[in-house]
């Protein structure tokens, strides 16, 4: 008899019992005669009754408690050691503030067993407006931003199997051979935010395409302004993720935009009463132990690269498209990187 394919669902949780009432009835649920699903949550030292509650009511899933919150990057690597030791052929993170769709999973695995890839992404809708996308696939801008594909917009359902700059982190399914071969899931460095777009960026370097799957479908309690209060991991994540993966010569192309946009980065954070966490992401940058860290890790994405940077920038974009962040303001800066980043990249041949 052919031994089923394993799945292992990965939840980093953080005083999420507000939100399992929503979550677990259906994900508890959830069986497929394809392949065998194990649900696991990673608690990140709760304060509320997130464990308690899940052992009270749904006994058969596995949870791993730690001692003291490591992050959204930090549980999802504990959950990845443990699929490792379980020998899973895949895992997919999912988010605590989330609804699925029952059968989500099946549209995934259905490509993912006869298609090479680095990620997939369900469709991700809001909740409760489920009519409303939050991310159909997110866009990379070449200054390290990320957002989500027509976030806001209400679906019109014509979305088809397409190829995406990276999966969001709320919801994305992953092949634990391709991982393995990367040698490890997040960026340990990175805690949370933006990790996601830094491992489709790191997959695609190692030759692995991201995609959308529209016909899986999951919900996202999302809340733009909630982001927004964490501009220091943000920033300094940004500038992380571009410096270990672009190539340095592709680096002092972008420097001048790099300037400008790190002017209206400080005016923004001033105005915004969020300068000090702006500041603050400098000085963790540029301290020596994460200098030595960066080269490190550098070196380590540089040497599995496949793709030059000339193919990987071709699909980043020079304008961001998020309609939370829409402005007058936005659309100069638009403009003008959309020009700037047209030019450069034709500059770009290795």
């Amino acid at each position: 008899m052919t031994k089923k394919d394993k799945i292992i669902i990965i939840i980093p949780c953080y005083n999420a019992e507000k939100y399992w009432a929503e979550l677990m009835p259906l994900l508890s649920q959830e069986k497929y005669p394809d392949f065998d699903l194990e649900i696991l949550v990673v608690d990140n030292n709760s304060e509320d009754s997130s464990v308690s509650y899940l052992k009270d009511y749904y006994p058969n899933i596995k949870i791993i408690e730690n001692i003291k919150n490591v992050g959204y990057v930090g549980a999802n690597n504990i959950g990845y050691e443990y699929a490792r030791r379980k020998q899973a052929d895949y895992i997919f993170l999912l988010n605590q503030d989330t609804v699925i769709k029952a059968g989500f999973l099946q549209p995934l695995y259905n490509f993912a067993k006869d298609n090479k890839f680095g990620s997939l992404q369900p469709k991700i809708k809001l909740w409760p407006k489920t009519d409303k996308i939050n991310t159909i696939g997110n866009a990379i801008h070449f200054l390290g931003f990320g957002y989500g594909i027509d976030s806001n917009k209400t679906d019109d359902n014509r979305q088809g199997i397409n190829k995406i700059n990276y999966a969001s982190g709320a919801g994305v399914f992953l092949s634990m051979n391709v991982l393995n071969k990367k040698g490890y899931l997040f960026d340990e460095s990175m805690f949370m935010y933006l990790e996601d777009l830094d491992l489709g960026w790191s997959l695609s370097l190692m030759g692995y395409d991201n995609y959308l799957i529209p016909d899986s479908i999951i919900f996202h309690k999302y809340e733009f302004k909630r982001g927004m209060k964490q501009l220091y991991w943000f920033e300094r994540n940004r500038h992380w993720t571009m410096l270990k993966n672009y190539k340095l010569g592709t680096l002092l192309l972008i420097t001048p935009a790099c300037l400008i946009m790190e002017i209206g980065q400080l005016i923004f954070a001033l105005l915004n009463k969020r300068l000090l966490q702006k500041l603050r992401s400098y000085l963790w940058l540029l301290a020596p132990w994460q200098i030595a860290k960066l080269i490190s890790q550098r070196r380590k994405i540089q040497k599995k690269r496949k793709r030059k940077d000339r193919e990987i920038v071709k699909d980043f974009k020079g304008v961001i498209l998020f309609q939370p962040l829409e402005s007058p303001i936005l659309k100069i800066a638009n403009f003008f990187m959309a020009i700037y980043w047209y030019i450069i990249k034709h500059i770009i041949f290795w």
